[in-house]
């Protein structure tokens, strides 16, 4: 081959073959170079990754087993919310995170993903045992450490019946002050950040995609903190309704002293229904929302709180919400009065009970010291209040009984 080139290179043939395999190159390189060009950021799709890597399937680990095929139905951004290759190494994602499915009691759905340690990680288990643990852990101090890191750490991989092995061989009295029930925090935002989590309903295309929490007062909590029957174990919720259980894990008492709130909801118009298993009956979160509650730091949260009472209350009310048009009150507040009740002015929120109740704000006895209640009506009297309660939510019916109103509907072009 070499003697034939040789003799082929004094040739003009040979200097015009080179041309073109110049021009070849000229023009296929910059194409070949063009479909290697990988975008480094923005969401992490299978596209990113096959230029380099046309068989990932299978990841080659011996510390565990791990397949990308096994995880199809997850989004790749479950695992991957940013690129994993930078310009300082790759970006594996940590076990840690694994628990953002695995062992999580999805609700109703059940558990997404077995949490056997061995399935995974298979007879590796013993030697990725952290540095921190021992075999004895007898006359060494580790009840701070495990309590600082219960639910964080120690039950990623042990029950309470893992202690107790020891404990009762020891005579040792003890029991966690909350549940051993593995916390991955906010893991769940692994999916439920996506705006691409929707899901077909009987009334249409709903979605799951979570927003708000960054600013909002929940930013500090975690996930099972309030959703307490998504846990990393099945834990016994007060009912099967999820949106119930998140409604009221406000009344546990684990973040906030609400002692007061909660002993005046009980006894509620809400708190009463509710008991008696009309889960249609508002729970806090109804009122109060979740995700996106805001801190009532500044006059612009408490301005924004006072005109909620359509977002709080016509959901459930929207006859009331809607006959609430009086000049002074109603019509004076829906167009942004500052000085106008909202709803729970007059119907306190905690504590609303039926007008027949004689504790209730709305009883006949005691509807002048609710009016009294704002500075307009100070020396508002029984009279007073009586006189002027019709005129709050039926002035449509006022109207029409009204003789003048009858008279000028009669007339051509009435109103």
């Amino acid at each position: 081959m070499t003697r034939r080139l040789t003799a082929f290179a004094g040739t003009g043939a040979f200097r015009w073959w080179i041309v073109a395999a110049f021009a070849t190159v000229a023009v296929v390189a910059p194409a070949f170079a063009t479909s290697l060009t990988i975008e480094f950021g923005g969401d992490v799709h299978p596209g990113k990754c096959l230029p380099c890597h046309e068989d990932y399937a299978t990841v080659e680990n011996p510390d565990y087993a791990f397949t990308h095929g096994g995880h199809l139905t997850h989004q790749c951004t479950t695992c991957h919310p940013r690129f994993p290759h930078t310009a300082s190494g790759t970006d594996v994602p940590v076990m840690r995170d694994c628990f953002n499915c695995h062992g999580l009691y999805h609700g109703p759905q059940g558990v997404i993903a077995g949490a056997e340690c061995e399935s995974c990680h298979g007879d590796a288990v013993e030697s990725l045992r952290p540095a921190s643990h021992r075999f004895d852990w007898s006359g060494v101090a580790h009840v701070e450490p495990a309590l600082a890191g219960l639910t964080t750490e120690c039950s990623m991989c042990h029950a309470e019946s893992a202690c107790d092995s020891c404990h009762v061989a020891e005579g040792v009295a003890w029991s966690p002050a909350e549940p051993m029930i593995y916390n991955a925090g906010s893991g769940c935002i692994a999916c439920h950040g996506s705006p691409n989590l929707r899901k077909n309903t009987p009334d249409g295309l709903v979605s799951f995609h979570v927003t708000g929490l960054e600013d909002s007062a929940h930013a500090d909590l975690t996930c099972p903190q309030c959703h307490i029957d998504f846990g990393y174990a099945e834990p016994a919720a007060p009912t099967k309704l999820w949106y119930v259980n998140v409604g009221m894990a406000c009344a546990d008492g684990l973040c906030h002293d609400h002692d007061d709130q909660v002993e005046a909801y009980a006894a509620s118009v809400h708190g009463v229904a509710l008991a008696a298993g009309d889960y249609g009956s508002a729970t806090c979160g109804s009122c109060h929302g979740g995700h996106d509650i805001a801190l009532l730091d500044t006059d612009e949260a408490r301005t924004a709180l006072h005109f909620s009472g359509e977002a709080m209350c016509a959901g459930c009310h929207e006859d009331r919400w809607d006959s609430y048009d009086d000049a002074y009150h109603g019509a004076a507040y829906k167009r942004g009065a500052d000085d106008a009740p909202s709803c729970w002015d007059c119907h306190p929120a905690h504590d609303a009970l039926p007008s027949s109740d004689p504790k209730s704000s709305t009883h006949p006895a005691r509807l002048a010291a609710t009016c009294a209640s704002c500075h307009q009506h100070a020396d508002a009297t029984s009279s007073f209040a009586a006189g002027a309660a019709d005129t709050i939510h039926k002035q449509e019916e006022l109207r029409a009984e009204n003789p003048l109103h009858k008279l000028l509907s009669t007339l051509p072009g009435s109103w």
